[in-house]
């Protein structure tokens, strides 16, 4: 009996299996795939958008499939959230399978959605949704295609965008020629050819942009090169080839212009107006790159007045993106060029114009925001079922999450524990030395325990999120170690304390480390700042009076939560310097703001003429290095220095202890 049930649970899954793995034939496919391309080539988006419903609930469509259609029609028809929540769809329906069907959309999707952040400017999104999809395509030896080397150039791109260096752009778009040059040679089509060009375009757009001119002049003259190339070969359609041309002269002239070689640039921009896209109003609009890049104004607003012909006169339909970079460029060079009365009635179009696309643009926002909703539940409804398969898994994960909670607690207690245990052995052991030997050897003994106490704070910062830097110093004592400083992070969070203990003995260097040692256990299972102080002094043995500061920064939201426990309030260094008030327990950090705690060590340093080193000479110190170098390593070094100068060889009775904090 055990053993047919056993055989009948592998039966019925090898069924789930074959259930869920079917899908449309080779022959459904195709009829799909003809009707797709037909809707396709009429422009025919709202058709496009049916025909993925309707041939997905037949079943001859993929559920990836049509994800993608319905985002490439929504990109179309300028609904871009809707295109980007169907193309993110086609990628997680694709993304756990295999199959070639299911990896071209994948890698189409993809390349898509990346193409749609880039030019939105969501660089971190990109690289986001990128840098995994070419990894996996790459993983599973689907890298040839032109989706696959043009998702290397949207990366590239972004890579350079978000401060990962130009090298590592080049890099990429290195590759993504060296890509499609090799498809060129295997298949010598008419579609690798525009593929190379269009990611050539790219590249060479991109680099005009960002004004790297020596490169953009480079890549320009890669993309003439595979132009001309393609014009020798069979059947290349002249219209083509003439707007193309017009393109790679106008790229050419910009990096020219941008490197100084008027002339030249000059030059190339007459080769430009020798072609027939020039003349369109089209191809005036881009020739005003150029032109505005030359500060030839005149024309440039001449070329202008083609952008109502090349707009089609279509008021209601004008766009945000419309107005951004087409109209305020032609306000602007009628300005520059000193037609203010053309000026002036642009400007007077863009507002009509601008009250329109913000009614439209809202519109859009609710449609697309409705339609998004219910795709969301359909895709409820339909991942239901793969949920409740799923549960059995779940329950057993929490069942070992529960387990691995009761174990850690464990764990704490029994540390902690066992941290009573040294702390009770430590003074046994500190009660039997003090009867056992001398004055002297005492004295020493104790040194030695405070020193070995005192090393235990962390060596080296942790990694912290791009944006956040710390640094951390220390001025020591010959004598008893009794301050606290200590750092960590977890979970996004940068968890730090600062604090003092009174007294100058082994017993004060003890419950600094103590509570170093509780900082870090309670940290491991508490958030709250106050939480962690109330229970490091519930957790304390000894009799020492300790004055604590906690701080808990989130590194993604940088809002700073603390809780001072009597100590000394912090600096606050923004535009000003401040000091933090221990009334309040949150606030939230801007970029550039850095917070500078320290111990009561620093203010009560001494010279030779006995006088101490004070709150006032501290702040200075804070506010001259902040303006030498705000970085946290220099500006804790810079008042190290300041301390050092002012004591010189005085012996101090207390350590000093530093930490500073930027955001």
């Amino acid at each position: 009996m055990k053993q047919s049930r056993v055989w009948l649970l592998i039966i019925v899954a090898a069924m789930l299996t074959a259930a869920c793995s079917s899908g449309p034939s080779k022959e459904q496919s195709a009829k799909a795939g003809r009707m797709i391309e037909t809707a396709h080539k009429a422009r025919d988006f709202n058709r496009l958008m049916t025909l993925a419903d309707s041939l997905v609930n037949q079943g001859d469509l993929s559920q990836a499939d049509a994800y993608y259609w319905k985002g490439y029609a929504s990109d179309r028809m300028k609904k871009n959230r809707m295109a980007e929540f169907y193309w993110k769809t086609a990628l997680e329906t694709a993304g756990n399978s295999d199959s070639k069907e299911d990896l071209d959309t994948y890698a189409k999707a993809a390349s898509r959605l990346a193409n749609l952040l880039s030019v939105r400017g969501d660089y971190e999104g990109t690289l986001k949704i990128g840098l995994p999809a070419a990894k996996r395509l790459e993983e599973l030896k689907c890298d040839t295609t032109s989706d696959y080397v043009n998702l290397l150039i949207y990366i590239g791109c972004c890579q350079a965008e978000v401060g990962n260096g130009e090298s590592d752009a080049e890099d990429l778009f290195k590759r993504a020629y060296q890509k499609h040059k090799e498809n060129i040679d295997k298949t010598h089509s008419d579609a690798a050819y525009k593929d190379a060009i269009a990611g050539l375009i790219n590249i060479a757009y991109f680099y005009n942009f960002t004004q790297n001119y020596q490169a953009a002049l480079k890549w320009t003259n890669l993309f003439g090169e595979m132009l001309n190339e393609y014009e020798q070969h069979s059947d290349t359609n002249a219209e083509y080839i003439d707007k193309q041309l017009a393109r790679f002269h106008i790229y050419q002239a910009i990096a020219l212009q941008g490197l100084g070689k008027e002339e030249e640039a000059a030059k190339v921009y007459e080769a430009f107006k020798t072609t027939q896209f020039s003349k369109t109003p089209e191809g005036k609009i881009n020739g005003n790159d150029y032109l505005a890049a030359a500060n030839r104004w005149n024309e440039a607003a001449d070329n202008y007045s083609s952008l109502n012909a090349m707009m089609g006169q279509k008021e209601s339909s004008v766009s945000m993106d419309d107005i951004k970079e087409l109209m305020l460029k032609k306000y602007q060079a009628n300005l520059r060029a000193g037609r203010r009365d053309t000026a002036a009635a642009v400007g007077m179009q863009i507002c009509d114009s601008l009250d329109r696309a913000l009614a439209l643009a809202k519109q859009l926002d609710a449609e697309e925001q409705v339609k998004i909703v219910d795709n969301v539940e359909l895709l409820t409804s339909q991942q239901a079922e793969k949920a409740r398969q799923k549960q059995m898994w779940l329950f057993a994960t929490l069942a070992l999450l529960f387990l691995g909670f009761i174990a850690f607690i464990y764990y704490s207690r029994r540390h902690d524990r066992q941290l009573r245990r040294d702390h009770e052995e430590l003074q046994k052991t500190f009660a039997t030395l003090k009867n056992d030997t001398t004055a002297s050897e005492r004295e020493a003994t104790e040194l030695r325990v405070a020193h070995a106490l005192a090393t235990s704070s962390p060596a080296v910062a942790p990694t912290l999120p791009k944006g956040f830097t710390l640094h951390a110093s220390a001025i020591p004592t010959k004598g008893f170690g009794s301050s606290i400083c200590d750092y960590l992070t977890r979970d996004g969070k940068l968890f730090f304390c600062m604090g003092d203990v009174e007294g100058q003995n082994v017993s004060a260097s003890v419950a600094a480390a103590m509570v170093k040692t509780q900082f870090r256990t309670v940290t491991a299972i508490e958030c709250e700042p106050s939480r962690i102080v109330e229970v490091i002094s519930k957790a304390r043995q000894w009799e020492e009076n300790i004055k604590l500061f906690v701080g808990v920064l989130d590194t993604e939201t940088a809002l700073l939560r603390y809780y001072n426990a009597g100590h000394e309030e912090p600096v606050l260094l923004d535009k000003e310097i401040t000091r933090l008030p221990a009334s309040e327990q949150e606030m939230q950090m801007t970029k550039g703001m850095m917070i500078f705690l320290f111990n009561k060590g620093i203010l009560t340093a001494e010279n030779k003429a006995n006088k101490q080193y004070g709150e006032n000479r501290m702040l200075g110190a804070a506010l001259q290095a902040m303006k030498t170098d705000a970085r946290p390593e220099p500006f804790v070094a810079s008042i190290t220095d300041n301390i050092n100068t002012f004591i010189g060889d005085t012996e101090q009775q207390a350590d000093i202890a530093l930490l500073a904090i930027k955001c």
